[in-house]
């Protein structure tokens, strides 16, 4: 395969090569001479001790840390070169030197730490001037940068202090106007004095509403007085503090004189009362009814025991009834302290609740001002540090280059550019790559039918054969098996194979009577590959009819000499008789069918019931019939005869057709049930490698060869 490529593009190959020759050829006359030295600088850091002795890393004149391979990059900046260019411009006299006499300087470390200058120019002289200068301009420009970065980071810095002490004060200046807005001290004072009003104006609010509950309850004058007694001593009265309460004069008379208050007041600590007084009163009530029901048995209600329990019944019933008058005046006055305690609390919860919002507001303000806030005092600390740095690193932090000597031989009269050996090696290299790469790739790149296996895999239908292809005057004449009664041998076996595939295709397929022969395109070959099949099957006996169904331009009566009315055209549009309408040809059991006059209308008939009797009719007739159709794509001809074919016949020119295009034509057909016998590869080229290796063996030169070497004498 790859043999066949090359044959194919031979002449691509050669040009290819003979171009990058001339290329190279071109770029060695033209290119400038370029000379070349090799030099090594010593490399020393003063004032920090000697460089083979540093870290990696030192801290550098602009207060940045940097490495070697950065100083390195600085040394050989082209801004450094165009300074030593235009001094060595000005001392040779050459006016524009400077901007053509460079091409690369390259500088690098060496194993002892010193730094190798390689210089590439197109002057002869500058590669020897170049190295010593190069360190003069290096360190100059180094000096003058240091000091002017060491004056305009000290402006810098001292600009910055200002503004930063001015924003500092602006600060300050804001955040004391806040404080004396709201005086932050006050409102911590009064808070903490306010700190337990929500909690104990929660407590007694919970508290007043459990007392209206108990309140509402006792309203039940159902409510038997033990069970009011028994509500009133679950009543929890520890939620009110120490009362201060005023004594009379005759109660403070009868209080010892050591515990009498002296502003006539008492604080009363609130307890928890006993409810024993009252539950023994109703024990002892209700054991004295059940003794009052025993004795009422024996005794009369008037017999003085009986009087005598009664009156002790009465007794311990209003004992009882004092001890409700005094759970009710407790509860009363349980009650009014709760209203009057929860009153003033709410007198004092809205002056909390200002004090607080006004504290809040204070934090909220002093949030905004210190929130982002920028710390001046470090600031100015660092940039106060930072020139100092400056100031000691200027006079201290020092970088000494001294030129040592030239390495390797100076080219500085034979040039190291360009090379012819090299020049020449990689034209041809370039050439032969593109001599591979090229061919391979139009290879790839073509899309056209040029294989009938490749074909096969494409459209999954069967190649019969190929036609040859043939010189353009031959081409031009129409090449038939048979003209003027004289056989061309190069096409007879092609067809014969064409036509023994053709009918072999029978067994798993409709009888081959009609077949329709087609193209994608015009001009693949398809009038001139009907005519031969047509031909093949005349020559095997059969009475074969060639059929011009390419009503718009058929020549199949210029191929066999005949004229083209009456025809197709003619029996579809004026009722011509078929049977005058089809006339034998020169050859043997050979008829055709010419499409006839160009009538109006005569195109769409191709799709009517009036073409499909006609060929019904041709069926009787013949034994084989070769429809010459239209192209598929572009036109609908070919489409609406499938109905009245048997199959249909691809004709491909190979290496013109693309392989999408047959596709395509497939698809349009098989939307009309058309029934493909196969394809036939037309116009292949014999001559090409590739081809006659693959197809030598189907043509009619293998077997004359075979037949004269059979043929020979003592054989």
């Amino acid at each position: 395969m790859y043999v066949a490529i090359a044959s194919k593009h031979l002449r691509t190959i050669i040009l290819l090569v003979t171009l990058s020759l001339t290329a190279g050829l071109l770029f060695y006359i033209f290119s400038r001479p370029v000379y070349f030295s090799k030099s090594v600088i010593s490399y020393t850091s003063i004032g920090t001790g000697p460089a083979i002795q540093q870290e990696n890393f030192q801290k550098g004149e602009r207060g940045e840390r940097f490495s070697e391979d950065l100083f390195l990059k600085e040394f050989d900046a082209e801004h450094i070169c165009v300074r030593v260019d235009k001094r060595l411009g000005d001392e040779l006299g050459a006016a524009r030197a400077g901007k053509s006499g460079r091409k690369q300087v390259r500088a690098t470390w060496t194993t002892d730490h010193n730094i190798e200058l390689n210089v590439h120019c197109y002057i002869p002289s500058w590669v020897t001037k170049y190295p010593e200068i190069m360190i003069e301009e290096f360190q100059k420009e180094r000096e003058e940068r240091a000091r002017s970065l060491y004056h305009a980071t000290t402006n810098k810095y001292m600009a910055t202090i200002n503004e930063y002490l001015k924003e500092w004060q602006k600060q300050q200046a804001i955040e004391q106007g806040v404080k004396s807005k709201f005086d932050p001290d006050r409102l911590k004072f009064d808070l903490a004095q306010l700190n337990t009003l929500p909690a104990e104006l929660a407590r007694y609010t919970q508290a007043w509403q459990e007392w209206e509950q108990v309140r509402r309850k006792l309203l039940n004058p159902a409510i038997s007085v033990s069970d009011r007694l028994q509500i009133y001593s679950t009543i929890d009265y520890s939620v009110q503090g120490p009362t201060m309460v005023e004594v009379d004069p005759g109660t403070k008379e009868r209080v010892a004189r050591e515990f009498r208050p002296s502003n006539g007041t008492v604080v009363i600590r609130p307890q928890r009362s006993s409810d024993s007084d009252w539950l023994e009163i109703e024990q002892s009530k209700l054991k004295l009814e059940r003794t009052i029901r025993e004795e009422s048995v024996r005794f009369r209600p008037s017999h003085p025991k009986m009087v005598t329990l009664y009156k002790q019944y009465e007794a311990l019933d209003k004992s009882l009834q004092e001890e409700l008058r005094k759970a009710e005046a407790k509860f009363e006055y349980h009650g009014r302290l709760l209203a009057t305690r929860l009153q003033k609390l709410q007198q004092e919860e809205p002056l909390w609740r200002q004090k607080q919002k006004e504290y809040e507001k204070y934090l909220e303000e002093m949030n905004l001002i210190t929130q982002g806030q920028t710390p001046y005092p470090q600031i100015i600390g660092e940039l106060q540090k930072r020139m100092t740095e400056a100031a000691l690193a200027i006079n201290n932090e020092r970088v000494a280059l001294k030129f040592k000597e030239f390495d390797l031989p100076i080219r500085d009269e034979i040039p190291i550019s360009p090379n012819r050996l090299k020049i020449v090696l990689m034209s041809l290299a370039l050439g032969l790559g593109l001599a591979i790469g090229v061919p391979f790739l139009l290879e790839f790149m073509d899309q056209t039918v040029t294989n009938v296996e490749k074909m096969e895999e494409a459209t999954n239908i069967r190649g019969l054969g190929i036609v040859p292809d043939f010189e353009d005057t031959i081409a031009e004449a129409y090449p038939l098996i048979f003209s003027d009664g004289v056989a061309n041998p190069d096409l007879i076996e092609n067809f014969r194979v064409v036509r023994t595939n053709l009918l072999s295709s029978a067994a798993t397929s409709k009888f081959p009577q009609v077949i329709m022969i087609t193209s994608t395109s015009p001009k693949e070959g398809k009038t001139v590959v009907a005519s031969n099949l047509a031909m093949s099957f005349a020559q095997m006996g059969e009475k074969t009819l060639i059929l011009d169904a390419n009503l718009r331009r058929g020549i199949q009566h210029h191929l066999f000499g005949s004229r083209s009315a009456p025809g197709l055209s003619n029996i579809l549009m004026e009722k011509y008789d078929v049977a005058d309408a089809c006339r034998p040809t020169t050859m043997e059991n050979l008829h055709i069918l010419p499409s006839g006059d160009q009538l109006e209308g005569d195109i769409e008939q191709l799709g009517s019931p009036a073409f499909v009797q006609v060929i019904d009719q041709l069926r009787k007739r013949y034994q084989r019939i070769i429809v010459d159709s239209p192209p598929v794509l572009g036109l609908a001809e070919t489409s609406v005869m499938q109905p009245a074919m048997d199959g249909v016949m691809l004709v491909i020119w190979s290496g013109q057709t693309p392989t999408r295009a047959v596709r395509t034509a497939m698809e349009m057909l098989e939307a009309n049930h058309a029934n493909f016998y196969g394809f036939v590869l037309n116009r292949l080229d014999l001559m090409a490698t590739m081809n006659r290796f693959h197809y030598y063996y189907y043509t009619n030169h293998y077997y004359n060869r075979y037949q004269s070497l059979t043929r020979q004498p003592g054989s």
